[in-house]
């Protein structure tokens, strides 16, 4: 198991990239909405936001799955406390995970300066899947911060921690893209799972619907805390209204976005 766990920890990087092909690739064939002429641009400018993801993740993945082992090889945290090793923790694991994920993901849309950053992620006007992991630096690096103090108080375990983002990371892809799916997936998959349908509405302009479906993996939260909310997807327009236009979503502009202090939408 511990080889395993090493090898996905060592080849999530090549993973991340093979689906973000593969879904680039599925989109121009299965395309659920019809892409306005400048999207081709705008897809290699979100892959120079994501390049930077890559980059600091690759700086500080190392000393967050450190910490965790470190926490876990002293039985130190929550789950450490009441559950024995199992594959049973192991799960229970990634529901912490995908929980913590959750709550700072509500905080995002409840602190205006998390707000100002988390906004470039919800300011691509048209969504595919590299509008996934289209984040900026400042956001990645608190979500790293996040997950160095609170997982280990969690006791989330290394197996918990490659394993949950070994699926993650595709998925997020997955529920950004721009295929469309078959009904039946959409409609029972997202009784568990966050889908494509599911999640547009997160990224809907009107504010009621992009303060809900907070769920990263799962939608059962939403469900437990309020925050499912029914809307017609084929009618929701994406984006933050101050920002549609081209010259808004250029690699710089999207670096500065945080600190454009007379635009908050």
């Amino acid at each position: 198991m511990d080889n395993l766990i090493a090898t996905l920890n060592d080849l999530t990087p090549l993973i991340i990239i093979f689906f973000l092909a593969l879904f680039m690739t599925l989109e121009s064939y299965l395309p659920y909405f019809e892409q306005n002429a400048g999207r081709k641009k705008q897809r290699w400018r979100n892959l120079g936001i994501v390049g930077i993801a890559f980059v600091l993740n690759g700086l500080l993945g190392a000393g967050i799955t450190s910490v965790i082992m470190t926490a876990e090889k002293h039985q130190f945290g929550l789950l450490q406390w009441i559950l024995p090793p199992s594959g049973l923790s192991v799960i229970f694991g990634m529901l912490l995970i995908d929980f913590n994920s959750y709550c700072f993901h509500r905080l995002y849309h409840r602190i205006p300066v998390l707000w100002r950053i988390h906004r470039v992620h919800h300011a691509d006007p048209n969504m595919d899947a590299t509008s996934g992991l289209r984040l900026h630096p400042f956001e990645f690096l608190f979500q790293s911060l996040t997950q160095v103090t609170v997982l280990p108080l969690l006791g989330v375990s290394l197996n918990s921690f490659v394993l949950y983002f070994t699926f993650a990371l595709p998925w997020f892809l997955l529920n950004h893209s721009n295929i469309k799916f078959p009904a039946l997936f959409e409609r029972y998959a997202a009784w568990v799972l966050v889908t494509p349908n599911w999640h547009r509405v997160h990224h809907s302009s009107h504010q009621p619907e992009t303060d809900s479906h907070y769920g990263d993996v799962f939608t059962f939260w939403d469900r437990l805390f309020g925050t499912a909310r029914k809307a017609d997807v084929e009618q929701i327009e994406f984006g933050l209204e101050n920002f549609r236009g081209p010259d808004d979503q250029t690699v710089g502009k999207l670096l500065k976005m945080p600190f454009v202090k007379n635009r908050l939408s």
